[in-house]
C-alpha cells in the first residue's frame, strides 16, 4: 500500500493511475468493496480518495470479530460506499452487522444476575458443539433443537465444574439471544433480587420477569440457601408456571438429581415436595 500512502487528496493529473489501481485492487480491504460494488478500473481510478478512505477507515474491520475490539471513535459503526445508477459514489457511516446483532442481543436480554457484556461475547459462541463429549451428547442435542425453533421445554444439565458451567451459559446466551428473549440468572443471586423487590416493593417485578422471558436458563440449583419459601413458593412455583406455559427453561447444577432430592428435602417429613421439584425438573428435560 505504499502507493496509496503516497497519494495526496489533491487532484494530481502526474499521478500513476495504473499503480494507484494495482496497490487498491491487491488491498484485502478494498477487495471487498470492489467485489461488492462490482467496480471497474475506471471507477476506482476516478473515486481512488473515497476508495482510500474507505481502506483507512475499515481496514481494523477485517479481523474484527466482537464489538470490544472496535478501534473506531465511534464504535460498531463502518464508512461506507454506494455506487449510485449513475456511476457517482456517495460516502456515509452506516452500523455494522456486529453491531446490529450486538444491538439486538443486548435488547433481547431481559434479565440477568451475571455480567451483561461476557453474555454478549461471541469468542465461546461455539463452546456447546465443541464441547458434546464433556457437557452430553444428548444434551447438547436439545440445546441444538432449542436453537433451531424445535418444541422442547428445555434441558437440565448435572455439570460439577463451575468454570466449565460458566462457558456454557456465556455460549448458550450468545446463540440463544438473538432471536429470544432471555433471561439468564445464578439462582442464588436470583433469590436476592426478588426478596429485594418484597422489601422495597420494586417496580421491577423480578420473579414476574423470570415467569415470562421466552427462555429461562438458571444456574446453580442446590448452591442457594434452600429454604420451604425457596423451594415451593419460588422455585416450584417458576417451574411449574413455566411448564404450563410451554416456556422453555435450561437449568445446571454441580449436583445430580439424586443429591437435588436431598438438598430439596429441608424437613424429615416433607419428602413429597423434594419429590416434586424432581418431577418438574425430569418434565422439563423430557
Amino acid at each position: 500500500m505504499d502507493e496509496l500512502k503516497k497519494i495526496n487528496l489533491n487532484y494530481n493529473n502526474n499521478f500513476d493511475y495504473e499503480k494507484i489501481i494495482i496497490a487498491i485492487k491487491n488491498n484485502e480491504t478494498a477487495k471487498e468493496l470492489i467485489n461488492r460494488l462490482n467496480l471497474t478500473d475506471e471507477d476506482i481510478k476516478n473515486n481512488y480518495e473515497l476508495i482510500n478512505n474507505y481502506i483507512k477507515y475499515n481496514q481494523d474491520c477485517m479481523n474484527c470479530n466482537k464489538m470490544e475490539n472496535c478501534k473506531h471513535s465511534t464504535k460498531g459503526y463502518v464508512y461506507e460506499l454506494i455506487k449510485n445508477d449513475d456511476n457517482s459514489f456517495s460516502d456515509m457511516f452506516t452500523i455494522c452487522n456486529k453491531y446490529k446483532q450486538y444491538y439486538t442481543r443486548k435488547k433481547n436480554l431481559i434479565y440477568t444476575t451475571f455480567n451483561s457484556e461476557d453474555l454478549l461475547d461471541s469468542s465461546l459462541k461455539s463452546f456447546v458443539i465443541d464441547n458434546a463429549n464433556l457437557l452430553g451428547v444428548e444434551f447438547v442435542k436439545k440445546i441444538i433443537d432449542i436453537i433451531n425453533f424445535k418444541k422442547s421445554s428445555g434441558a437440565f444439565l448435572h455439570l460439577s465444574n463451575s468454570k466449565i458451567r460458566i462457558k456454557l451459559i456465556k455460549s448458550l446466551a450468545y446463540n440463544l439471544l438473538l432471536n429470544n428473549k432471555l433471561s439468564v440468572v445464578k439462582f442464588s443471586d436470583m433469590l436476592k433480587d426478588i426478596k429485594g423487590d418484597f422489601k422495597s416493593n420494586n417496580a421491577q417485578n423480578t420473579f414476574k420477569i423470570i415467569i415470562e422471558s421466552d427462555i429461562l436458563i438458571i444456574d446453580g440449583l442446590g448452591n442457594e440457601a434452600i429454604t420451604t419459601w425457596s423451594r415451593d413458593d419460588i422455585l416450584l412455583s417458576i417451574l411449574d408456571n413455566r411448564l404450563q406455559n410451554d416456556k422453555i427453561t435450561i437449568l445446571c447444577s454441580e449436583f445430580s438429581l439424586d443429591e437435588l432430592k436431598k438438598l430439596y428435602r429441608v424437613s424429615y417429613n416433607d419428602e413429597a415436595k423434594a419429590n416434586q421439584v424432581i418431577e418438574k425438573i425430569n418434565e422439563i428435560r423430557k
